[in-house]
């Protein structure tokens, strides 16, 4: 399979660079491009990276937030303005303080050319009333909306489901397709990739990565609490012929050596 890399940054050039170098590593001859989500006046730290990526785009005239909310729609204008005349069959989301210590053929190996891949997917049953995204006060009616627009634009049927953003994959067609729909500014990338998915008739695939939701024993390998995985941790998992190759988040400097 033709893959590519598309990493996302925001901050912290320094820990950028050392995931690159990791990436590359891991990967040789992946063409890894990147997709800069933080403020305009901080673009010029980070030419310390253009030596390790075919090129960056910027997403301009969004806030923080944005950006923080909608990265699908962050690779969707990507995809419009570079991805579309990449070489690539998959594209793989690397958030800069997602840990891979593997390649991503061995890592996204069970996820199929045309699946998506997408981390802790679940059947939103399961965890809607505990979910801030579908149970927050500010939050649910977003998720209402979106779920009605999907039902009233595309005769959606099927049963939701929830994921969480770091380390999903889009094959290219799935990514044509969302270009040229019509996508709403409404509730989070979490719920949205899952939902177009099936509106666009993909399978859906879990990345593994994150095996048991609202679980404290699992946050300990990876979470999105801003819980910051130990070094320890780390080490007791690479040096287990079984143990885990994906943290999140991971902010320290890793020793190349």
């Amino acid at each position: 399979m033709k893959r590519i890399i598309l990493f996302r940054f925001h901050k912290e050039p320094e820990i950028c660079e050392n995931r690159l170098i990791m990436l590359k590593r891991f990967n040789p001859g992946v063409a890894i491009f990147g997709l800069y989500g933080g403020t305009e006046k901080d673009f010029g730290k980070f030419d310390c990276l253009a030596k390790y990526l075919k090129n960056i785009f910027a997403i301009e005239n969004k806030t923080s937030e944005w950006k923080w909310k909608n990265g699908d729609l962050g690779v969707r204008m990507w995809f419009d303005a570079i991805g579309r005349n990449a070489d690539f069959e998959m594209v793989h989301l690397i958030e800069w303080d997602l840990l891979l210590f593997d390649s991503l053929e061995n890592i996204y190996g069970a996820i199929p050319r045309n699946g998506i891949g997408l981390t802790g997917l679940i059947e939103l049953g399961e965890v809607e009333s505990r979910w801030v995204w579908t149970s927050g006060k500010e939050e649910r009616p977003e998720w209402v909306a979106l779920l009605e627009f999907a039902k009233d634009r595309y005769g959606y049927k099927n049963r939701p489901c929830a994921s969480l953003a770091p380390g999903y994959c889009l094959p290219r067609n799935f990514l044509a397709d969302y270009r040229a729909a019509e996508i709403p500014e409404l509730c989070h990338d979490e719920l949205r990739l899952p939902l177009f998915g099936q509106i666009f008739g993909y399978k859906l695939f879990d990345t593994g990565f994150y095996r048991k939701w609202f679980d404290d024993n699992e946050h300990k390998y990876f979470n999105c609490m801003n819980l910051p995985i130990g070094g320890g941790i780390i080490g007791d998992e690479l040096r287990s012929d079984v143990g885990r190759r994906v943290f999140h988040p991971c902010r320290d400097l890793i020793d190349l050596k």
